[in-house]
């Protein structure tokens, strides 16, 4: 295996975001053939809860206590033995598939009882169908889950990014043939392809995998399965407190829709239309910095290869606010022509153009920290201490749950105030992260990052102010607004950000910068 550095972290970063960019395409496509069929009418607003609730457990169990559990030690137990590290790997995927064969068995019967026997409304009915056809998808996506993971310890991050490909494309296939058919008709039916998608996804993983683990040289490694074996006990602990963490989370994920639904029937329609132009970022360069970033952070620790590690962290810092202060500016002042060209049309009406609008900016108020946490997250995977993320994540999800209650029940804000408490307990979370860093891990925070995130701050503001003056000139159409907006937005930011001499958006496409002061321990 190669020697890590930044410019090996920055090139599998690279290959995460073109593998990306092809899901991210494609999933836009998929949400403006959303858009455009069924609007955001109640059904759709119904499907988008049940697909948040099938998917409770995909970030427990599949890309977000797992992996984070996973790759560190398999790192350490590859170091040990490759052998060993293999098998692992095969005990692990037999007892995920029998654990998530029973929690499939157990929610769609406990789904198909209350159905038969309960008293649900209506509305409620329709979420609890929807929820019990997609629910068995949850199988493939963990499993393509803890493929990826291995995929990424192998320093392959293009097969892991492009395999939502596979989804969306099903999807898609399913609202086409779908298309003549109402919402409230066509979402059982949507809900059926869902579940193709998902295997589909996972699918795509599997030759790969395959190929991978044939370099481990093991003798009949299904055979030699051990459900409970040495390995996978120890990494319970691990796991248990990155899951506990990312229940918060995944119940902030779950809860959302919900507080949406209480406040506007076709709140969480307008709620996922906009978080999926604040994931697109998040995704593009936040999920892929935190990932190519944890498995050689995780090596660094288990060789105490201190220096390498500070710098790793320090480098994807850096990257981090040159990246997401100008994306969270640019949502703020273009957004709504963004959302105007790609989903306004066909059933989804100008109203729906204005509350997704407002609860894009919502969310955008959340982007640098949820990638900050991304990124901060590894330090403390890396070195097993799991239970101070998930004490951060604990205390984010009760403020959430706070905010909500404040600005939905009791101040009647409306959808919008639902993304705004999102964010706001995003804040809360990386705050307490980055105080950890500094407290429990020994870490300085470099002087060229502070001074570059003013830098930074600076020039977006500059080019925040140049769309504001474009803004004067009206213009015919969402595709010249927009256009007109992207461009003189990139070119304030690119020249303020060259007077200021701001290195982290002048280089931000290089893999190392000019030499400067390094994230040190106190």
């Amino acid at each position: 295996m190669t020697h890590d550095t930044t410019h090996t972290i920055f090139r599998s970063a690279k290959h995460f975001f073109s593998g990306t960019v092809l899901s991210r395409l494609t999933g836009l496509l998929r949400d403006i053939l959303m858009a455009y069929a069924f609007g955001t009418g109640v059904s759709v607003a119904a499907f988008f809860v049940a697909f948040r609730f099938a998917n409770l457990f995909r970030r427990l169990l599949g890309e977000g206590a797992l992996q984070t559990a996973f790759i560190p030690y398999f790192e350490k137990l590859r170091n040990e033995d490759a052998q060993k590290a293999g098998q692992f790997f095969y005990n692990l995927t037999t007892l995920l598939s029998l654990v998530l064969m029973g929690i499939t068995v157990l929610v769609v019967s406990g789904i198909a009882l209350f159905l038969h026997y309960g008293d649900p409304s209506e509305d409620n009915r329709e979420i609890l169908l929807l929820t019990a056809i997609i629910q068995p998808g949850l199988l493939f996506i963990c499993l393509y889950g803890l493929n990826s993971s291995f995929l990424q310890c192998e320093k392959n991050y293009l097969i892991p990014s492009a395999a939502p490909v596979a989804m969306n494309g099903i999807w898609i296939l399913g609202i086409l043939s779908l298309w003549n058919f109402s919402a409230e008709q066509a979402m059982p039916w949507l809900s059926v392809f869902i579940l193709a998608a998902c295997f589909g996804q996972w699918a795509f993983t599997i030759p790969h995998t395959r190929a991978l683990l044939k370099g481990f040289h093991l003798k009949n490694p299904w055979k030699s399965v051990q459900l409970f074996s040495t390995d996978i006990k120890k990494m319970l602990v691990p796991l248990f407190l990155g899951m506990t963490g990312v229940a918060a989370e995944q119940i902030n994920s779950a809860i959302d829709p919900v507080f949406a639904y209480y406040a506007n029937p076709e709140g969480p329609a307008l709620l996922w239309f906009a978080i999926r132009l604040q994931q697109l970022p998040l995704a593009l360069f936040g999920i892929a910095i935190a990932g190519a970033l944890l498995p050689p952070i995780s090596r660094a620790i288990k060789t105490q290869d201190f220096p390498t590690y500070y710098r790793f962290l320090d480098f994807g810092l850096q990257r981090t606010v040159a990246l997401m202060i100008p994306i969270t500016g640019a949502l703020f002042m273009i957004g709504e022509s963004y959302i105007a060209l790609l989903y306004g049309h066909g059933d989804f009406t100008s109203q729906s153009i204005i509350g997704t609008t407002h609860c894009l900016w919502g969310y955008s108020l959340g982007l640098l920290p949820m990638t900050l946490i991304l990124v901060i997250a590894p330090a403390f995977y890396a070195q097993n201490k799991y239970s101070l993320t998930t004490q951060a994540s604990l205390i984010s999800i009760l403020t959430n749950i706070a905010l909500n209650t404040f600005f939905v029940v009791m101040l009647d804000l409306g959808a919008a105030s639902v993304a705004l408490a999102t964010s706001l307990s995003a804040w809360v979370n990386m705050t307490q992260l980055a105080v950890a860093l500094h407290r429990q891990l020994h870490v300085n925070l470099s002087s060229s990052l502070l001074v570059n995130t003013l830098k930074v701050l600076t020039a977006t503001s500059i080019a925040c102010l140049a769309v504001m003056a474009l803004g004067y000139y009206p213009l015919a159409g969402a595709f010249s607004r927009s256009i007109v907006d992207s461009c003189g937005f990139v070119a304030a930011l690119a020249a303020a950000a060259w007077m200021l001499k701001a290195d982290d958006l002048l280089y931000i496409w290089k893999s190392s910068t000019p030499e400067r002061g390094s994230m040190t321990p106190v």
